[in-house]
């Protein structure tokens, strides 16, 4: 399935799509464990919106994953936003792989991607995840991934970091 998988940067016409699928991915690797709010709260037409913005904007660096002609999923990086990160330190701001399209290699496909566009400007990333998403971590630590167990919050999320890039 991944020869089938073609990557483009995203523009801002695909607001909608990707919007979509960060709905329908939250819903379906969330809804064990976060809060029926806080999901309702997450619609397509408020995060089209937001991803309006963001792709329109000169730091967007979103990648889009195209199967049998539609966006299947997509990808951000960035520089870290964690307060003690230095210039040197990126991060994985979001993958996402619509519901649909999960386990054919899409995610896997756009994780490479990402990492080759981060070793492009760092030496090491970064990405947080639910410690309670267990297939989200696995995922990453397959691909070379390994926690951070010494920097947790409040709210249960764990950060993962990379080997160096």
């Amino acid at each position: 399935m991944t020869d089938g998988v073609v990557l483009r940067a995203a523009v801002p016409g695909d607001a909608e799509a990707i919007a979509a699928i960060s709905v329908r991915g939250w819903a379906h690797a969330y809804a064990e464990f976060l809060d029926p709010r806080v999901l309702a709260g997450r619609t397509v037409e408020g995060q089209t919106e937001r991803w309006h913005e963001w792709l329109a904007g000169d730091d967007t660096r979103t990648v889009v994953a195209h199967v049998a002609g539609r966006i299947a999923g997509y990808a951000t990086v960035g520089a870290s936003r964690d307060a003690d990160a230095t210039p040197a330190v990126g991060e994985l701001a979001g993958l996402y792989v619509d519901p649909p399209a999960q386990g054919a290699g899409v995610g896997t496909v756009l994780l490479a991607d990402a990492v080759a566009r981060l070793r492009g400007g760092f030496t090491s990333a970064t990405l947080w995840v639910f410690e309670e998403n267990g297939l989200g971590r696995a995922f990453y630590e397959r691909h070379g991934w390994s926690p951070d167990p010494g920097n947790r919050s409040a709210k249960s999320i764990s950060q993962a970091g990379s080997a160096p890039l």
